[in-house]
């Protein structure tokens, strides 16, 4: 990651989802560092933390490095939005990569299993029935369409990346959106997910 000699524009925060914390966004954020970012992981506890708390303190966390770019995956996405919402003066853009703003059919199929609650957490509430409230300005929307492996088991029926369908993961009046042809792990994993975040940062939009 680059120096703080980087430009406050140039600088970016990473909020990661629910299950796989900060080391599944490793790879993106060594990749949007060679694009001359100075990039921060978000650190928090999606499962014992509200979604109030983790906006909050991601208001902080980002103040204090002088950040106004937010990037959020998965279920970071949502801390993401949230975080937008409440503090509309405190970024310029924001991306979201396959975030269940609509819920999740997928996570509400495993909620029915006792066994598999705890592992939810506090976010339960979210992953089964969605973010509500307006969208936020200045937010652009990254969806994954193509699925590998067994994942491509997992959802049937219409276009999904083996965790989310694309619908789950769209907000009506969001500023920009777009589907990418990789499953929900290819979003931070591949090189189409960068391209897509560094291009929608500098622009505000994805493309023409």
């Amino acid at each position: 990651m680059s120096g703080d000699s980087c430009r406050p524009e140039r600088a970016v925060v990473l909020v990661p989802g629910l299950w796989f914390g900060r080391p599944a966004l490793w790879l993106l954020a060594w990749r949007l560092a060679r694009h001359g970012l100075r990039v921060s992981l978000y650190p928090y506890r999606p499962l014992r933390q509200s979604l109030y708390e983790a906006s909050e303190s991601l208001a902080r966390f980002a103040a204090s490095r002088g950040i106004r770019q937010v990037v959020g995956y998965s279920f970071g996405g949502l801390v993401v939005a949230d975080f937008c919402r409440r503090n509309p003066g405190a970024y310029g853009r924001a991306v979201t990569l396959g975030a269940p703003f609509r819920g999740s059919q997928a996570a509400r199929r495993l909620y029915r299993c006792p066994v598999l609650r705890p592992f939810f957490g506090v976010a339960a509430p979210l992953l089964i029935r969605g973010l509500r409230g307006p969208v936020p300005p200045g937010l652009g929307i990254v969806t994954g369409s193509r699925p590998r492996g067994l994942a491509g088991c997992l959802l049937k029926g219409g276009a999904h990346d083996g965790v989310l369908r694309e619908t789950e993961t769209r907000l009506r009046g969001a500023r920009d959106a777009v589907a990418l042809p990789v499953s929900h792990a290819g979003l931070v994993m591949s090189r189409a997910g960068v391209r897509a975040i560094i291009t929608y940062l500098a622009q505000g939009r994805f493309g023409d």
